[in-house]
C-alpha cells in the first residue's frame, strides 16, 4: 500500500534551498543552491509557485517539485502555466510526479481558470507519459531565440 504524499508549498529561503538537487537535474545550467534560492525569490514576486514532495525517508532535500505561476493571455484566457516539473532521479517512479500534477490540476479547477500550459523537451518521454495520462494534449511548438 502506498504511503500518502504530502506536498508543501515551499516559500522561504531554506524550504527553497531543499528543492536545489531535484532542480538542477532539470535545469544543468543552475550553478549553485544560492544563486538559484535568489532567482527563486525573484520569480516568487511575479506570483511564481514551488510545490514540492519530500521523501523523509532517505533526506531533508525534495524529491519532487512543481513551479507554476497564473497568467492571463489573449491567446489562453486566465491560466496556469508550468515553468518546471522535476523528480529527483533517485525517486522516479514512486508517484510523486502524478501526484503534483494532480495538485496543480486541482488548483486550476477548484479557481475556474481556463487551462494548464507548459512546455516540454521533445526527448522528455517520462514526462510525456505523466502528461497525456492526465489529458494534456500536445498543441503547439514553442520556439526561441537566444539575444547576445
Amino acid at each position: 500500500m502506498q504511503k500518502s504524499m504530502e506536498i508543501l508549498e515551499v516559500k522561504e529561503r531554506d524550504q527553497i534551498k531543499t528543492c536545489f538537487n531535484a532542480f538542477k537535474e532539470l535545469r544543468p545550467h543552475l550553478k549553485d543552491s544560492t544563486s538559484f534560492v535568489d532567482q527563486v525569490i525573484e520569480q516568487q514576486k511575479q506570483g511564481y509557485t514551488i510545490a514540492a514532495i519530500f521523501d523523509n525517508s532517505e533526506s531533508s532535500s525534495a524529491a519532487a517539485c512543481i513551479g507554476y505561476r497564473e497568467i492571463t493571455t489573449l491567446a489562453w484566457g486566465r491560466c496556469i502555466y508550468i515553468d518546471d516539473f522535476t523528480t529527483h532521479s533517485v525517486h522516479r517512479r514512486k508517484g510523486y510526479g502524478n501526484a503534483l500534477l494532480k495538485y496543480v490540476i486541482d488548483i486550476a479547477k477548484r479557481n475556474g481558470y481556463d487551462m494548464i500550459h507548459l512546455d516540454t523537451g521533445y526527448g522528455r518521454h517520462d514526462a510525456h507519459r505523466v502528461y497525456l495520462r492526465n489529458d494534456f494534449q500536445f498543441k503547439s511548438h514553442h520556439l526561441s531565440l537566444t539575444c547576445e
